[in-house]
């Protein structure tokens, strides 16, 4: 006989056996362990812990989460529309901060793709020091 388990997995043999009423029950409990958020369980410490680095990591990204980078050709040669306003910016602004360079890529872009780029750390950092590569 199986028990009663806030597991979802044990929704679907608690239904082909018939017992329905436990198969919602067992459901239904699944979906409040699922909204009631991880508190302060120990793998819940232990994955904010895990999502920073002590390393330097910098990401310029081509778009928002929700948006799609675009291919684009310039000077006849097929390539990111981030990627080339990154090349350009850098070369005009071969001494700006992360922020500045990020402003100008946008720049750059603007009224020419919808896509954004992004500007992304694994920890905190002081984004107006000098960009380096």
């Amino acid at each position: 006989s199986l028990s009663l388990s806030p597991n979802p997995i044990v929704t679907f043999p608690l239904h082909l056996q018939g017992d329905r009423a436990a198969a919602m029950q067992s459901g239904m409990s699944a979906v409040k362990h699922f909204f009631s958020g991880p508190g302060n369980s120990e793998a819940h410490q232990k994955a904010l812990e895990t999502r920073s680095t002590l390393a330097d990591v910098i990401q310029f990204s081509g778009c928002r989460d929700e948006q799609t980078s675009a291919d684009a050709s310039f000077d006849g040669r097929a390539q990111g529309a981030m990627s080339y306003a990154f090349i350009q910016a850098f070369s005009q602004l071969p001494d700006a901060s992360y922020t500045s360079l990020l402003g100008r890529i946008r720049e750059i872009m603007n009224g020419k793709f919808s896509q954004v780029p992004q500007l992304s750390t694994g920890h905190k950092m002081d984004m107006t020091s000098r960009f380096a590569m």
